[in-house]
């Protein structure tokens, strides 16, 4: 018994330096930005599907994710899915998500589906925010939280151009179509769609906790006037 004991606690400390490096490894920043999802806002769900599709869609799938999913918890109009979205006859609606470039190619676009599942909502808000102009990349570009990234800042155009100060902090140096307000906003919108599409389940799932909740919270007060019924007489 005392040797199990002593496997668990070398176990938990072994592990505990893994779990930190995961909360806190953000490249070059501290920590990241604090942002959380809220998957039931359809009105940013939709918006990040769009800046998906227009901006993302080129390189990376969403491979675990399928059309008539996104098309229901997303409140999309079946015309519109089928001839603005899809656009491909040979695709079908129970399909997945498989446009972009295969994950195992060249440039190696990862697929986006568990994406924030393996880095976390704040990893992603953040990288998407801190891209600065770099000459010596060969995308002309690089990043705080991903340095040497090989990824283009595709969206670049929104943001505007941003380059590193002499102490190492972004400083903006052109502007883009939106303001940085904006763009924070968009960029959480678009997090906030990979967040879903990592758990479409998640709008269900969270919708039914309040109810399960709920009928504990009443189950526990009946069940208490009944323990105080059938007890009361005995002293």
């Amino acid at each position: 018994m005392i040797k199990v004991k002593a496997l668990l606690i070398f176990l938990f400390f072994v592990a505990l330096p893994v779990w930190s490096a995961a909360e806190t490894e953000c490249g070059t920043l501290e920590k990241c930005d604090s942002f959380e999802s809220n998957v039931h806002d359809r009105n940013s769900l939709q918006r990040g599907l769009g800046l998906y599709k227009n901006y993302c869609s080129s390189c990376h799938t969403l491979r675990y994710l399928r059309w008539n999913r996104l098309e229901r918890d997303l409140d999309i109009p079946e015309n519109i899915l089928v001839e603005d979205l899809i656009n491909n006859p040979q695709v079908k609606t129970s399909d997945f998500i498989t446009f972009g470039l295969p994950e195992v190619s060249a440039i190696g676009a990862p697929d986006l589906t568990l994406r924030t599942r393996v880095r976390g909502e704040e990893w992603i808000y953040t990288y998407l925010r801190t891209f600065y102009e770099d000459s010596e990349q060969i995308t002309g570009s690089n990043n705080l939280v991903y340095p040497g990234t090989a990824m283009l800042h595709v969206l670049g155009g929104l943001q505007g151009r941003q380059v590193l100060d002499q102490n190492g902090n972004l400083e903006k140096v052109g502007d883009g179509t939106m303001t940085t307000e904006e763009y924070d906003a968009a960029i959480g919108d678009l997090v906030t769609f990979l967040a879903y599409a990592s758990e479409p389940a998640r709008i269900t799932r969270e919708k039914n906790g309040i109810f399960v909740i709920l009928f504990f919270i009443a189950f526990t007060a009946v069940m208490w006037l009944l323990n105080r019924e059938y007890t009361k007489d005995i002293k």
